[in-house]
């Protein structure tokens, strides 16, 4: 990444100071500058009340002012400033993340009960809808930050497969366990392998793939995907899966200090949609997770 700075959103969600922490100690750690911010949403200032736009202006500057505390006390040396913004979160954290490296939000999902009921229910969580629009507009990786304790983890869990975007997200992820010196864990996942008839109706019994064989592919697949990717003095487990791949990641994740997933990558339009695996992954946040453009 040739940009310096982190950009780091606030606001009073229980998360928003923990992503402060989390982003001044990747500043410290990177060297990069810190920027937080504030955004007082442009509903307010629609309202044409000057004592309501006053009151969120020292909400606000409260809010940042506490968010600075946080930065002084884990990362004293960093370099840091705060400013209050107006306007629509997604365009304002959009136009100011474009000249960053990284932006840094809390995540607004709820908790969740760790893992899917049944082989085939999600996790019971809300759906984090900030995080998934801010992560969907964005031009540069963003991590999203929820209130879950990864002190005692040091696994960096990435999702992979044969993309260019999968290659991205496969080289930050190295480079985040070889600075943390975490285990990195390499997730392949196949969905479920689909029943099939041949178009022959109800008159031939279904073929189902052998799931030993469907797996096999999946760790080829893996194989190549890991291949002349520098992995030397790297602890790496290689996980095949054959699930749904947001599952696979969320699973895997329930023991990561960090989760690393590619997004479509796109611009215009396009860019303001996330790929199945990415909107699921955020949906189900079990530990900080970074989409990678």
């Amino acid at each position: 990444m040739t940009h310096t700075e982190i950009v780091v959103g606030v606001n009073r969600s229980a998360a928003a100071l923990g992503s402060v922490e989390w982003a001044a100690k990747r500043a410290a750690r990177t060297g990069a500058r810190l920027r937080v911010v504030h955004v007082i949403d442009e509903a307010i200032r629609a309202t044409d009340n000057a004592e309501l736009l006053l009151a969120a202006q020292s909400h606000g500057q409260r809010i940042l002012d506490e968010a600075l505390d946080v930065v002084r006390r884990v990362a004293p040396d960093v370099a840091v400033e705060a400013s209050l913004e107006q306007g629509d979160t997604v365009h304002v954290f959009g136009d100011l993340a474009e000249s960053a490296a990284l932006l840094v939000i809390g995540s607004d999902a709820e908790g969740s009960d760790r893992r899917r009921t049944t082989e085939h229910e999600s996790p019971k969580r809300s759906r984090g809808v900030r995080g998934i629009r801010l992560a969907a507009a964005s031009a540069v990786p963003v991590a999203v930050i929820p209130s879950v304790d990864v002190s005692d983890r040091n696994r960096i869990v990435v999702g992979v497969d044969e993309s260019e975007l999968g290659a991205r997200a496969l080289a930050f992820a190295v480079e985040e366990a070889r600075a943390l010196g975490a285990t990195l864990v390499a997730v392949h996942a196949l969905p479920v392998p689909p029943v099939s008839d041949f178009g022959l109706g109800n008159q031939s019994p279904a073929l189902i793939v052998d799931p030993i064989d469907y797996e096999h592919i999946g760790r080829a697949a893996l194989e190549r995907a890991l291949d002349g990717i520098d992995l030397a003095g790297l602890d790496v487990d290689h996980v095949v899966v054959v699930d749904e791949p947001a599952f696979a990641i969320a699973d895997a994740a329930r023991d990561a200090s960090l989760v690393v997933v590619g997004s479509h990558g796109r611009t215009g339009i396009a860019r303001l949609l996330l790929g199945s695996v990415s909107h699921g992954v955020l949906a189900h946040l079990e530990a900080p997770t970074v989409v990678v453009r």
